[in-house]
């Protein structure tokens, strides 16, 4: 999962910017470029949530919110936003077998 955020919307040469500062790492550089969460804790597979961030603003700046919500705003709409945080509210947790739908979905993603 985490490479598939990584890689989507990355540049041929495998390069993607951090959704909250915008600066520009290797998707393979995981120490640089992670899988940033809005909700974390949360939805924590749900692509709605998800978005590449450099492992500043993921982890020294607690994934740099203030940033990633008005960039989620602006890219999905703010019902989209309010959406996203009742469904992050009212979400039970994953089902052992969501669980295994999910590995099975995105297992082979970024395999040669």
């Amino acid at each position: 999962m985490s490479i598939y955020v990584r890689t989507k919307g990355a540049d041929w040469r495998g390069y993607n910017k951090c959704y909250t500062c915008s600066i520009v790492k290797h998707y393979l550089e995981t120490k640089e470029l992670q899988c940033g969460h809005y909700w974390h804790g949360r939805l924590d597979f749900d692509e709605r949530n998800l978005r590449p961030q450099c492992s500043r603003c993921n982890k020294w700046l607690s994934g740099n919110l203030d940033n990633y919500t008005m960039n989620l705003i602006e890219e999905i709409g703010l019902d989209a936003v309010k959406q996203l945080r009742k469904d992050a509210h009212q979400h039970p947790g994953y089902t052992r077998l969501e669980l295994l739908e999910i590995i099975s979905k995105y297992q082979s993603y970024g395999k040669n």
